[in-house]
């Protein structure tokens, strides 16, 4: 029996740069989102001066709200109007998991180690209603090994969401299913993302960062190579990488400034342990870049 699917209710989990950012774009297309995230385990100097504790809540929602506060502020805006953000409902994994079960599609956002996913994914599937949609926003661990020890109704809705930084701007979405991912779920995230999202979708097979990381992280780790290697700036390097040989006008450096150097910087540290075989992988492991990635990070 084919079963249908509708969306009217999504919880994104990870109230970073990228989980923030998709909760904007969701609430930018009329979708109703809760955002959540983990709970401190430490005072902040300013929390201790006001007297609060672990158990006050502006203390237990407060890595949510400063990730969300910082998705509104955002350069270029997240959202298409300011009131838009109350379709947005903001909590924790604590005090409000049980949102999970109201919630038609639940998208993880969360830091890219596979066994903290992995111990997210058992308790969504505690939580969640039969037949939701669970996905996963990963740039590259393998969809399979997230998915693994799940129940089968658990991995017949689960599947691979790569959204791009910033999600409003960024058209591509790479939707990558698992062995298990049922077909009729796959054709309907399909269209939903291009008829409600917006976005392009590409199918992806379940390989090393996909399609558009993979293509990316080697591309400009390379031309940043060649530039430190020979002695080229970063207005002659974006002047050279952009629309003169058929890339979008970001380029190389100013893609980077928009994705965010940190989040290249991790995607190409996952890369390369994946890729022994690959030509191309000693460009992400590249002295001089390496070194000055490393040193603008931690100026940051």
């Amino acid at each position: 029996m084919t079963m249908s699917y509708a969306i009217d209710r999504v919880a994104v989990i990870g109230a970073g740069t990228m989980g923030a950012s998709i909760a904007a774009h969701l609430a930018n297309v009329g979708i109703p989102a809760y955002l959540l995230d983990i709970v401190p385990r430490k005072l902040t100097p300013a929390e201790e001066a006001k007297g609060l504790t672990l158990e006050h809540q502006a203390v237990r929602n407060r890595i949510v709200n400063e990730g969300w506060q910082r998705c509104i502020k955002a350069r270029p805006a997240n959202l298409f109007a300011q009131d838009v953000a109350e379709r947005v409902t903001l909590g924790n994994l604590e005090d409000n998991f049980d949102w999970i079960a109201e919630a038609d599609w639940i998208i993880e956002v969360i830091v890219e180690r596979l066994d903290i996913k992995q111990q997210l994914m058992e308790r969504i599937e505690a939580a969640r209603k039969p037949g939701s949609i669970v996905s996963t926003n990963t740039s590259g661990i393998p969809i399979n090994d997230i998915a693994r020890g799940r129940s089968e109704d658990f991995q017949a809705h689960f599947l691979g969401t790569h959204f791009f930084n910033p999600p409003r701007y960024l058209k591509l979405l790479e939707i990558i299913p698992h062995q298990k991912t049922d077909p009729a779920l796959l054709a309907f995230m399909k269209d939903f993302g291009t008829r409600v999202l917006g976005k392009g979708v590409v199918l992806c097979k379940d390989t090393p960062n996909f399609i558009a990381n993979r293509f990316i992280s080697v591309v400009g780790a390379y031309t940043l190579n060649y530039a430190l290697d020979n002695g080229y700036s970063v207005e002659e390097v974006d002047a050279l990488s952009g629309p003169v040989v058929g890339h979008p006008k970001t380029a190389t450096f100013r893609l980077y400034d928009l994705v965010g150097l940190d989040v290249m910087a991790h995607v190409n540290r996952n890369l390369y342990p994946a890729i022994e075989h690959d030509p191309y992988r000693k460009e992400l492991a590249h002295e001089k870049s390496t070194a000055l990635i490393e040193a603008m990070l931690e100026r940051k």
